[in-house]
């Protein structure tokens, strides 16, 4: 089985990824929380979404649609990742890999009631929202190198990696469904964002 970072690497994302799983099957619903306007979203592929990539752009395109049954998945296209806040009331998880900066973020979360963000390196701890999605992950691997090198871009392997995955099967966890072809084969919408 690939690893759902390889997924994602292999459709263009290495220098950016922002994926958001949200609560919720109304996608268009979803949309206008973010502030889109769904009768302007276009349908297609995320290879044509893919045209438009351009992290940390000073626009924001999300590719937007069906996850899993009470899921909806947005893959940020182009600039920053998804404002969170604006998603209150609902569950969710946010990954973001940012090669230029230290590579993988804390998670970002809302159990309905709660929002936070959640160290990597925590990931086994009891207590938070979304723990008993983490077992068998594990926070660190022999040999792993835990160390940054400031100027470098980040590459997902090491630690990286390790964290990376991690973030990627705890959000299919959540969801109910983790990231395969069948899920890029398909048609989703591309939502314009106001920043």
């Amino acid at each position: 089985m690939t690893g759902q970072w390889a997924l994602l690497e292999e459709r263009g994302f290495g220098e950016m990824f922002a994926g958001t799983w949200i609560e919720g099957d109304d996608h268009d619903e979803i949309a206008r929380l973010l502030g889109a306007d769904p009768e302007r979203a276009v349908a297609c592929g995320l290879g044509e979404a893919m045209r438009e990539y351009e992290p940390f752009a000073f626009r924001e395109a999300v590719w937007l649609g069906a996850h899993a049954p009470g899921w909806t998945h947005a893959i940020t296209i182009a600039g920053p990742r998804l404002r969170t806040d604006l998603l209150g009331g609902r569950r969710f998880v946010q990954v973001v890999w940012d090669a230029g900066g230290l590579g993988v973020h804390d998670l970002y979360y809302s159990d309905g009631v709660t929002a936070g963000q959640h160290s990597p390196v925590r990931i086994a701890d009891p207590g938070w929202p979304f723990h008993e999605y983490a077992d068998g992950l594990v926070p660190s691997g022999r040999g792993l190198a835990d160390v940054f090198t400031a100027g470098v871009s980040a590459t997902a392997t090491g630690s990286l990696g390790l964290w990376l995955e991690n973030w990627l099967v705890l959000a299919g966890r959540v969801s109910g469904r983790l990231m395969d072809e069948e899920y890029f084969d398909a048609t989703r919408r591309l939502y314009d964002i106001p920043l």
